[in-house]
């Protein structure tokens, strides 16, 4: 059956979508993008060439095509793109294709937005070929006339139909041939198409002459020779005129075979042919074709550089003339674009007139500066056309630049590779409104980074289909004249916009220009960093900083055309130092010339400044006489003679922005100045190349000149970013969401921070609002990060309160992961991308999908059937390039994230020698060196991307169907390996998860294998059996009393008298525990529950596994009858700890290596990614379930606000489901809801903490009662529930089928531990009993897991809350039990676990309570285990309280010793929580003991540094503690303008913290600041005293009330209020609150606040002289103590600060206040 078929065919071939298609043959693929025209032509011919012929044509303009991409592009959503753009682009033009293609046409051309089609035919044959053409248009207007698309657009089609007489031209190369069609045809059907309106079909006069008139029922257009067809008549044989109308068709290429739409498609092989059909296809095409790529993957929105070229020529030229006029343009053209990777696109004609459509930045193409090649282009292209081409009217160009969709459209047989877009239309509108000129749009103006004098405005025109074109611009291109002296520095110095980030690299520019005036030597400083530094603003605020009297500065901007320029560079600096480059004509240079010269250049040598300065000085005889050598090398001598008599005078300093375009000429001018001439130059460059080669040998010999400072300037740190975003929008705060972005995205960059908020405030993103005080608001979820963020900037306000204060927040459901790079970051990004091979550029695609980091086995797994081999080559080329970054394993990439920000903190002056481009290196080294770089890449296992940039913008590159696939094939990869760690059991980061979700348990393993995880990776079986073998021995040899001897251990023995402590401090003590880091839960989770820890190696602390453990009197404040049993245990249980160290200490060559913890890794690479891939393939379900992995995982890493992002994320998706359909479990639901109120609670927001958890039991089925009554009767039925457990006695196992119970009762548990802290926060006695209920009810969730863990933690739980409760009976029951219930563990891996939280939990609990012996001996051993099991994240925690006690204890030598270890063991391993309190201690250390381990500046550049790290912010406690610091610091010095900022901050943390021991530590400091301040405000300003004596009065009692749970710091606060009664002359009153300050510090053991208080009494009450305030004395230069020097504790047991009292009359200004100062007494 012939495959021209009738009209009712068509309909049933488009709508059987389970035809089969006929595969394309590799020929074909070529042939797809060619016509038939060309495929079947004649190639022996040579071009240019004209071939005339018959035929109809078929135009095809579809309107709207330019709405939907510009839809398309203007969409922020990654998930809205490219991919969608190209589906219905594809969808529609296809099938337009197709019916063209089945009606027997031959598709021509795809212009754009419309399709010319042609029908060859014989002459006398055209009238039946001209029916078959309109009933194709009636087939197209059928189906496409009104066609709407998914985002509300309409598309639409007008045709116009002609016949006659065609020429074919063919013009090009050996190398790229390119077709057009020309003729009176031609022209008319584009005449034609644009008398069309929608859903119509207009025929040329000319048509309309040949045409049947019988068969087509037209009616005439006005005026118009041209007709309207209505339709065609019915009253013939359609099967036999579709065979008639085969048989005319001009060598009708069909095929019998149904399944073929276009015989070219299946071609056979044809060497010849296929190497004449390359030459019409464009080389970025080729290359996919080549590379066996999918041509979707050349379909993108990218933002490119259009050229619109159009030559219109005289009315009098022939086909002979046309032809080699545009044979000339294409030559030229090609020659001035292929080098700049510039491409012709599309070459037709219509009206007499030839368009060329030129692209820079094609996939492939992409160049950091196309504006600029495409300007200089479109000049160059003007210039040759309007003075060289024959027959030539006029030559226009239009340049545009921006975002376009740039793809193959069309059908699978038939396409071509296009490009469609607003700006395509834009640059096309320009080229005909602006005739005769070069222009260019705003965009491509500001691009191209070019001096505003190569343009000017042009007027505005009313361009037809174009909306708001912007400001519309001549280019005047490139000349001498128009350059001279301009190049001004582009940006000054703004004071109401400073120059942020940058002071280190401002000093050394001050310091060198010291130096250079005292030294008179020539001094260079060169500043080095990517585009984007903020160089140019660095360079305008050096220009600022060098004015000063005697000083003169000369500061030039260069661009990249100055490169070009003979000695441009140092005329326009001279022309400039000597004051003419304002001259604009030649007597006023020669003026000015004349009289700064007089007396230093001879009248008869000025000429040789003639040609320099454009000046007209008379040829003198002594000059004529030298040849041009002599010339140059004389007017040299000139200038240094000029630059040194003059630099006598004043101090001159050259800065030079963008250095890197100083001309060879004037580098090589420098050279010779810079050794003759002491003259001072700073300098900013940005090396093109990845190797960062200076330009030319002059240059690097300057670069490494022993008086030449090199500074690589850094990344701006996240603290600087935030700062400037806020500059940037005017506001004094930003939401904490858009903090997070622009940190994260903007990679430190200034000028990608802006072009990202650019593009979000150009897409309605952001919005602004006036700060308002809302202290008092009701907690809400939302706004948990970002209110306390926004106050807490706001102190940071301008001190002019009359005008509003803004902040900045997010609109309401945007989601900012989601957001598309702006177009001007994809450009950088695809710059470097597209000059990688096809090979490199699908590796960084693939890889962009896994992510930032990635793993080589995962890359592989989903790069489309590459070998290892091939991978391995391509990666080694890539981390060569600099493209990748190698990590040998997981734990590597944190550990050089952890160098990158260390060394981003400091200033990186480099003094390493480096070459110039063009200086070569042996062959040798570099075989050598890349074979060395091939051996890594086979062993790394896991890579990562050296510029974050580039992961994105290749990300963004992906269809929206390819991506889903990669997702997909990723996910199922990495489910494999989406648990813990071997180290922690392999589980879920949700207890039991796994089990409590249908489907989730097909590919993880068993629950069982994870129980028995410890000795398989822990210890091998006789290292096991050794250890629990020798502690059953000495466990029974101790129940027995026997008398075997036991190795001898590094610690003594413990007695009862050893705990006694002074009768007059023994008393009953009630505390209350409820810390946030420390809670129980915390500390004493199951073996099941993870303790995720970053980086572990091999223990780099050898040198604590062999000290001795101290062994001091322990204290203890209890006197009664349990306290002796409680003794003893105690002593037990150190005797115990101190075995297990021994013993695991003396078989540690038989365990096998423990594994360090890689839980962090694990999260960062496996579970992370794979929440977003199930997201990105809609797998909600476990998308879902992945994300409460990734929340849960984060809380326990101490990281509240990516848990906090994730739980976001997991609620709106679960929003977003269908109820019926969602899919997800009530289980799951109380997770979100548990996880949501575990990250209020640590936020300080309670009351919402407590809804949360609420909600979350009432999912879990376990209700609370709302009523004192309620909790009274459930009490009763909790209370013997627990009895009838203690009565059983159950051994752990793990049943069959238990495990969703287990998940269901863990998760209890987990809840009611939180409740019950919650509630002992609250003093009232309801609260209390509702705590213990709580308390109570864990323990019997606890008990019925059977889990011991969970057992032992519980009790500890239980037993701090009696200590609130009073119940000390019961407290201290329940701690004997958690320890005696420890002894029945196995001592391996989880055993030794838990043991080690139960001694930091027991450490914790003492420390509060003032029992320091016990808690430093607890502390030690705790540590000890933590080294052991390679526990780094528990370490802190135990390092931290450790060095608090022995702090408190005075025991400085071994505090600061342990202060060491936590410094070694945080900036090891990067751990941000465990810097700050490594900085708190040193601080601590400075304020308190009067010497420093760090000196105070490093530890405001943390603080100042880090205050913007999302981990460090959820960590209210310890900020807190930190702002308190510098508060205190501050005020003692005087400092009042730096006090403030850290003092409010600290304010606005109060109501955001717990009653933990830090909380209470930084509570008691911002006290004492408080104290200081209103010291301050009583001697200089009486009216805000009253304010604040009122505010500190509330901090006092809070404090009081606080302190109930960490009694230790009951000294500080009534030292405290003694001070404040004291400065109010209430002398008794002090007196009385001291001498309970001193009686407090000795019951609690805290002899640092004794030393203390001691010198306080002397100083106000007992003393006899006045005394000298050591303290400030010494401050800020403490002297430094350094590790292992021994301390006399009376060296420093004076260097206090005294607490001074003001002068002022107390009866007249605070008589008010004293009835309610008195009630303080109580205290």
């Amino acid at each position: 059956m012939n495959r021209l078929q009738t009209p009712g065919t068509v309909s049933i071939i488009m709508k059987d979508g389970d035809k089969k298609q006929a595969e394309i043959s590799p020929l074909g693929k070529i042939a797809a993008h060619v016509p038939d025209l060309i495929v079947y032509g004649d190639f022996t011919q040579e071009v240019p060439c004209i071939e005339s012929f018959d035929g109809v044509l078929l135009f095809v303009d579809i309107s709207g095509f330019t709405a939907l991409t510009e839809k398309f592009s203007m969409n922020t959503n990654l998930d809205c793109g490219a991919d969608q753009l190209t589906q219905t682009l594809n969808h529609y033009v296809g099938d337009i294709v197709e019916d063209v293609l089945i009606f027997g046409g031959d598709v021509l051309k795809f212009a754009g937005d419309a399709i010319l089609a042609l029908w060859r035919v014989e002459r006398c044959h055209i009238h039946d070929i001209i029916t078959l053409a309109v009933k194709c248009s009636f087939s197209i207007q059928q189906v496409f006339s009104d066609y709407d698309v998914e985002v509300g657009l309409e598309l639409k089609v007008k045709i116009g139909l002609s016949a006659g007489h065609i020429s074919k031209v063919l013009i090009g190369d050996n190398r790229h041939q390119y077709f057009l069609v020309i003729g009176r045809a031609v022209d008319e059907v584009r005449l034609a198409q644009n008398l069309a309106k929608a859903s119509e079909i207009i025929l040329s006069p000319n048509c309309w002459e040949l045409c049947d008139r019988n068969l087509i029922e037209v009616e005439k257009i006005q005026g118009e020779r041209a007709v309207r067809v209505r339709y065609i008549k019915n009253d013939f044989d359609n099967e036999e005129f579709f065979e008639r109308c085969t048989a005319h068709l001009y060598q009708h290429h069909t095929c019998e075979n149904f399944e073929i739409l276009r015989y070219a498609s299946v071609l056979a092989p044809d060497e010849e042919l296929e190497k004449s059909l390359r030459k019409y296809v464009m080389r970025n095409v080729l290359r996919k074709i080549d590379d066996n790529q999918p041509l979707e993957y050349l379909s993108e929105l990218r933002p490119v550089t259009i050229v619109f070229v159009n030559l219109q020529f005289d009315e009098t030229a022939n086909a002979l003339h046309l032809c080699k006029a545009i044979q000339d343009a294409n030559a030229k053209i090609t020659g001035i674009i292929d080098p700049l990777s510039g491409k012709i696109n599309k070459l037709f004609m219509f009206d007499k007139g030839c368009t060329l459509l030129c692209i820079f930045g094609l996939p492939g193409d992409k160049q950091p500066n196309e504006s600029t090649h495409a300007l200089d282009s479109a000049h160059k292209i003007h210039l040759f056309c309007s003075t060289s081409l024959m027959k030539l009217k006029i030559v226009s160009v239009g340049v545009t630049s921006g975002p376009v969709f740039c793809g193959v459209v069309g059908h699978r047989v038939r396409h071509e590779y296009t490009v469609i877009g607003r700006k395509v239309n834009l640059a096309a509108r320009m080229m005909m409104y602006y005739p005769g000129l070069v222009s260019c749009d705003a965009v491509t103006y500001t691009t191209c980074k070019l001096p505003h004098y190569f343009f000017e405005e042009l007027p505005f025109i009313e361009m037809k289909g174009v909306m708001n074109p912007g400001t519309v611009y001549k280019y005047l291109g490139f000349s001498e004249k128009t350059m001279i002296y301009k190049a001004y520095l582009t940006q000054e110095q703004n004071d109401h916009y400073p120059l942020l980030g940058r002071k280190k690299e401002t000093d050394i520019f001050e310091n060198s220009l010291k130096t250079f005036k005292q030294s008179r030597k020539s001094q260079v400083i060169m500043y080095d960093g990517p585009m984007g530094y903020g160089k140019s603003q660095l360079m305008a605020e050096i220009a600022f900083l060098g004015q000063a009297p005697g000083q003169k500065v000369v500061a030039i901007e260069l661009t990249k055309i100055n490169i070009w320029q003979n000695f441009f560079a140092v005329r326009t600096l001279m022309a400039m130092f000597l004051g003419i480059d304002t001259c604009k004509t030649y007597d006023a240079r020669q003026y000015v010339l004349v009289n700064k010269l007089r007396g230093i250049v001879e009248d008869e040598y000025l000429c040789l400044l003639n040609n320099l300065f454009h000046v007209k000085f008379p040829t003198s005889e002594v000059v004529s006489r030298m040849d041009n050598d002599e010339r140059n090398t004389q007017m040299e001598i000139m200038l240094r003679h000029i630059l040194k008599q003059i630099r006598d005078k004043e101090v001159v300093i050259f800065v030079i922005d963008e250095s890197q375009y100083i001309d060879t000429v004037s580098w090589q001018f420098l050279e010779k100045m810079i050794r003759t001439v002491p003259i001072f130059v700073v300098m900013s460059l940005c090396p093109d190349n990845r190797k960062a080669r200076l330009p030319c040998p002059a240059a690097a010999r300057i670069r490494n000149h022993h008086n030449t400072v090199y500074i690589h300037l850094r990344e701006l740190p996240p603290s600087v970013i935030v700062q400037k975003a806020c500059q940037d929008l005017g506001v004094v705060s930003i939401a904490r969401e858009l903090e997070i972005f622009l940190i994260q995205r903007s990679h430190g960059n200034p000028f990608y921070c802006e072009e990202l908020l650019r593009n979000l405030h150009f897409n309605n993103v952001l919005q602004f609002h006036v700060l308002e005080e809302d202290e008092e608001k009701e907690d809400e979820w939302d706004n948990i990060f970002t209110r306390g963020v926004l106050k807490a900037q706001a102190s940071k306000s301008p001190e002019n309160k009359e005008e509003d204060l803004y902040i900045c927040t997010i609109r309401q459901n945007v989601k900012l992961h989601n957001i598309m790079l702006p177009p001007t970051l994809k450009g950088i990004a695809l710059a470097e991308l597209d000059n990688m091979t096809p090979s490199e550029q699908m590796v960084v695609k693939c890889a962009a999908v896994i992510g930032v980091t990635f793993e080589t086995e995962l890359l592989l797994h989903i790069l489309p059937e590459w070998t290892k081999m091939k991978m391995n080559q391509t990666l080694a080329t890539l981390v060569d390039s600099r493209i990748f970054q190698c990590f040998g394993e997981r734990k590597e990439v944190h550990a050089v994230k952890s160098t990158q920000s260390v060394s981003s903190e400091e200033l990186c002056i480099s003094s390493q020698t480096v070459k110039s481009i063009g200086q070569g290196s042996d062959l040798g080294p570099l075989v050598a060196e890349r074979l060395k770089q091939e051996e890594m890449v086979m062993h790394c296992k896991v890579m990562g991307f050296c510029t974050p940039l580039l992961q994105e913008a290749a990300y963004e590159l992906w269809l929206k169907s390819q991506k889903e696939a990669l997702h997909l094939k990723c996910a199922s990869y990495l489910q494999w390996h989406a648990h813990q760690c071997k180290c922690c059991g392999q589980g879920d980061f949700i207890s039991f998860h796994r089990y409590a979700v249908e489907g989730m348990l097909h590919n993880i393993d068993t629950q069982e294998s994870r129980m028995q995880f410890l000795t398989e990776s822990t210890l091998n079986e006789a290292a096991t059996v050794l250890v629990s073998e020798m502690l059953m021995k000495v466990e029974l040899s101790r129940r027995n009393g026997s008398k075997d001897t036991m190795p001898a251990v590094h610690t003594t023995e413990f007695s009862k008298e050893t705990f006694r402590m002074p009768s007059k401090v023994r008393r009953s003590l009630s505390f209350l525990f409820g810390n946030k880091r420390h809670s129980p839960d915390f500390l004493l989770r199951s073996s099941a529950d993870p303790i995720v820890s970053s980086l572990s190696t091999e223990s780099t602390m050898a040198r604590n596994n062999e000290e001795t453990i101290p062994s001091l009197p322990i204290q203890r404040p209890l006197v009664m009858q349990d306290s002796f049993r409680a003794e003893d245990t105690e002593i037990e249980f150190l005797n115990r700890m101190d075995e297990i160290i021994l013993l695991t200490e003396m078989d540690k060559k038989k365990i096998k290596t423990i594994s360090s913890c890689e839980c962090e890794e694990i999260l960062e690479s496996v579970i992370v990614p794979l929440s977003h891939h199930c997201l990105a393939v809609e797998d909600n379900a476990w998308a879902f379930y992945y994300l409460l992995e990734c929340a849960a995982a984060y809380v326990y890493l101490a990281n509240n606000y990516m848990a906090f992002t994730y739980l976001n994320t997991a609620e709106t998706l679960l929003k977003s489901l269908d109820a019926k359909e969602k899919g997800i479990s009530q289980f799951e639901e109380s997770l979100l809801y548990s996880l949501k109120g575990e990250v209020s609670y640590n936020m300080g927001q309670i009351n919402l903490a407590k809804k949360l958890i609420k909600k979350a039991l009432n999912l879990l089925k376990k209700g609370f009662p709302l009523t004192i009554i309620g909790a009274f009767f459930m009490s009763m039925v909790e209370t013997s529930k627990h009895m009838s457990h203690q009565k059983k006695q159950f051994s752990w196992q793990t049943h069959t089928g238990r495990e969703k119970r287990l998940a269901t009762l863990y998760q209890q548990g987990h809840c009611l531990s939180l409740l019950w802290q919650i509630f002992s926060l609250d003093l009232a006695i309801s609260s209390k009993k509702f705590a213990r209920l709580a308390a109570l009810m864990k323990v019997n969730c606890a008990e019925e897991t059977q889990d011991e863990s969970q057992i032992i933690s519980s009790y500890m739980e239980f037993s701090l809350c009696c200590q609130l409760m009073g119940c000390q009976h019961e407290w201290m029951k329940y701690e004997l039990m958690a320890i005696k219930r420890s002894s029945q563990l196995r001592i391996v891996g989880g055993g030794l676990l838990t043991i080690a939280k139960l001694a930091l939990s027991l450490a914790y609990m003492k420390l509060c309570l003032g029992n320091m012996a016990l808690a430093i001996q607890l502390g030690y051993r705790a540590h000890k285990l933590c080294v052991l099991l390679k526990k780094p994240k528990l370490d802190y925690i135990v390092l931290s309280d450790l060095f608090r006690a022995l702090f408190l204890n005075t025991r400085f030598s071994e505090a600061v010793e342990v202060l060491s270890w936590l410094e070694e063991l945080s900036f090891r391993d990067d751990n941000v929580i465990g810097k700050a309190c490594f900085i708190s201690g040193c601080l601590d250390l400075m304020l308190y003991a009067g010497f420093s381990f760090k000196p105070f500046k490093h530890c405001l550049d943390f603080i100042l540094t880090n205050e913007t790290n999302c981990i460090l912010m959820s960590q209210n406690s310890i900020m807190l503690d930190l702002y308190s610091s510098l508060a205190i610091w501050f005020a003692r010095l005087q400092l009042w303008d730096d006090f403030k900022e850290p003092f409010e901050k600290a304010r606005r943390l109060l109501r955001r913290t717990s009653t933990s021991f830090s909380a209470n530590h930084g509570f008691c400091k911002f006290v004492e600041s408080e104290a200081l301040l209103l010291r301050k405000y009583i001697e200089d300003s009486p009216e805000k005293a009253r304010e604040t004596l009122g505010k500190m009065a509330r901090d006092l009692e809070q404090a009081i009330s606080q302190c109930s749970t960490s009694p230790v710091y009951y000294p500080r606060v009534y030292h405290l209020k003694a001070y404040v009664q004291l400065m109010l002359g209430y002398d008794d009153y002090s007196q009385m609150f001291l001498e309970k300050a001193i009686q407090s510090s000795e019951i609690y053991g805290n002899h640092l606040e004794l030393s203390w208080l001691e010198i306080t009494k002397e100083w106000w009450f007992t003393g006899t002289a006045p005394m000298e305030d050591c303290w400030l004395n010494t401050a800020p230069d403490f002297p430094v103590w350094k590790t292992g020097l021994a301390l006399d504790k009376t060296t420093y047991s004076k260097t206090k600060y005294l607490l001074k009292v003001p002068e002022f009359e107390s009866d007249s200004l605070f008589s008010e206040l004293e009835s309610e100062e008195s009630k303080t007494e109580q205290f």
